[in-house]
């Protein structure tokens, strides 16, 4: 009886080690599998990323060659009205493509730190729609397109982050629009909407007879560093970037997207969104003012302006002395200081200050001028200028006393429009 249970005791322990070893040869080869899959993402990563680096390197050699060679021939035809106009329409057109494609790539990082944010506040559905429109109709008349966007009475106000909003919408047209040759049709639509428990519920579609995407594009269409190939493709600019964040946006209000395409027939985009109704009416922008009524208003007035940059300075200078405002120009906030100070109150009509500055930036100048024992302190206009223009750029402007926030590159009628309100009704 001893000598059975001690065989079926050496069989058991045999069974176990053999298990046992099976088990850690499975295991093994898991880990080995593990590890191997994980170089291949590493590896797939990695390429993606120097043919992304790549891509974009071609992107912003593009538009800058349209600049540089541009500029080289405006300067030839400096006599010639007609074709200088040209040339700074190309250059122009060169430029807004050049910054689109640099907000993409601060978006896309703002994304990979998981500093991507969303700052809801009161915004009409009825500007939503007449933002867009002007934004995607005369990309379609340029390229002989048809643009469908059937008006929707939707008097809603929304608590949402206009401008990714926005972004979302312009991102899958201007797709649309790219992608559909000559003589197609792109349409933009609401439809299934409803209200509920104070959400505003929709479904948004996007849609064109274009080119479409292959099946297999469509499976990894919304990863970044990601773009179909092929002869057609390889004529298309773009980094690849746009559907990515709009995935991300979509994602961060709650919603979701689904896209529908076939090679040659053309792609459907769906995105449903449910938001928040505000229960704030939205501000209203003031009515744009002709040139002739800026004039009337700024001509004269005195400007203490505070650039480190010398180019930005002269850019600057020229905008404002082309309308008859008069200018004084500081290189650092403390020099700001020190001239607001010397100068009797109320010789300033509004300040300038941009917000990235040595010695003094704009912030810590404009919190000191408010401060400051001069009569008119607290009520002169004081006007932030920054190339960092994010929800959390302009909320610390406000927060350091600012009434405002303009974004660089300046766009010369939108800084007239704001002088003109804030210097007619200051703070």
């Amino acid at each position: 009886m001893g000598e059975d249970m001690f065989v079926g005791s050496i069989i058991i322990i045999g069974v176990l080690i053999g298990a046992l070893c099976i088990v850690t040869a499975t295991a093994a080869a898991l880990v080995h599998q593990a590890h191997l899959e994980r170089d291949a993402a590493k590896k797939e990563v990695a390429d993606a990323k120097t043919e992304f680096l790549s891509r974009v390197s071609y992107d912003i050699k593009t538009p800058m060659n349209v600049i540089i060679g541009t500029t080289a021939l405006g300067l030839e035809e400096i006599d010639n009205p007609e074709k200088m106009r040209d040339c700074l329409s190309r250059i122009h057109t060169a430029s807004e493509f050049l910054m689109g494609l640099l907000s993409d790539l601060v978006d896309m990082s703002k994304i990979e730190t998981g500093k991507f944010h969303l700052h809801s506040k009161s915004y009409a559905f009825s500007d939503f729609a007449a933002e867009i429109r002007p934004i995607i109709e005369p990309a379609c008349e340029k390229k002989g397109i048809r643009f469908h966007m059937p008006e929707e009475e939707i008097n809603i106000n929304m608590m949402v982050d206009a401008m990714r909003l926005q972004q979302i919408f312009q991102n899958l047209l201007t797709n649309a629009v790219k992608f559909t040759p000559k003589g197609g049709d792109v349409n933009f639509r609401i439809c299934n909407y409803a209200t509920h428990n104070d959400i505003f519920s929709a479904d948004y579609l996007v849609s064109d007879n274009g080119i479409g995407m292959s099946e297999e594009f469509q499976k990894m269409l919304f990863q970044p560093f990601t773009q179909e190939t092929g002869n057609w493709a390889e004529k298309k600019n773009g980094a690849g970037l746009g559907l990515a964040i709009t995935r991300n946006i979509v994602d961060l209000m709650g919603g979701n997207i689904a896209i529908k395409s076939e090679l040659g027939k053309g792609t459907e985009v769906k995105v449903h969104l449910d938001i928040e109704i505000a229960a704030i009416q939205p501000e209203k922008e003031n009515e744009l003012l002709n040139m002739e009524e800026i004039r009337a208003i700024l001509g004269g007035k005195r400007v203490l302006l505070a650039e480190d940059h010398p180019l930005d300075t002269e850019i600057t200078k020229r905008i404002l002395e082309n309308i008859g405002m008069e200018l004084v120009c500081v290189e650092n906030g403390k020099e700001a200081l020190a001239v607001f100070e010397e100068h009797m109150p109320y010789y300033f009509d509004v300040i300038l200050l941009d917000i990235s500055m040595p010695v003094l930036d704009g912030l810590q100048t404009s919190r000191a001028m408010r401060k400051m024992t001069h009569s008119d302190e607290q009520v002169i206009p004081i006007i932030a200028m920054s190339a960092n223009d994010s929800t959390e750029d302009v909320h610390s402007c406000k927060e350091a006393g600012m009434n405002v926030h303009v974004a660089k590159p300046v766009e010369p009628q939108k800084l007239y429009q704001i002088l003109c309100e804030y210097i007619q009704t200051p703070m």
